[in-house]
């Protein structure tokens, strides 16, 4: 998306920060805002959306980790408990950041709640602005 971005085809992205950095600095990409509640320590000479006239806008990039539904629960608990590990790692936690990235430690629990909720959150946005 990021190239057809830049060569004029598409109107309007969101990417990740440090994705869209390198043609934000050279000039090829204009940013209009980050779409999270507030500024980031990356760039923040870019207002946050909500900042920049769209009122209580807040839609972060997020990633999770899936696995197969088939996944035997033992493995889905082991993979768990690593990925927990490694996000309470103090040298991951600074990687993250430095990319523009804020780790949220759930449960699988937490991680299918919020999941749930942000598409039910994002189906809500665009049923409410049609294209």
């Amino acid at each position: 998306m990021l190239h057809q971005m830049i060569a004029g085809r598409a109107l309007y992205m969101l990417a990740p920060i440090p994705t869209a950095l390198p043609a934000i600095k050279d000039g090829s990409l204009l940013a209009l805002g980050v779409s999270t509640s507030r500024r980031s320590p990356l760039v923040p000479e870019i207002p946050a959306i909500a900042e920049a006239g769209v009122p209580k806008f807040d839609f972060p990039i997020w990633y999770g980790v899936w696995a197969p539904a088939a996944t035997p629960a033992s493995i889905v608990k082991v993979l768990g408990k690593d990925i927990q590990s490694a996000l309470g790692s103090p040298d991951m936690r600074t990687w993250l950041q430095e990319h523009g990235a804020e780790p949220m430690r759930m449960s699988q629990l937490e991680f299918a709640r919020f999941v749930a909720s942000e598409s039910e959150r994002a189906s809500r946005m665009t049923q409410s602005h049609p294209s």
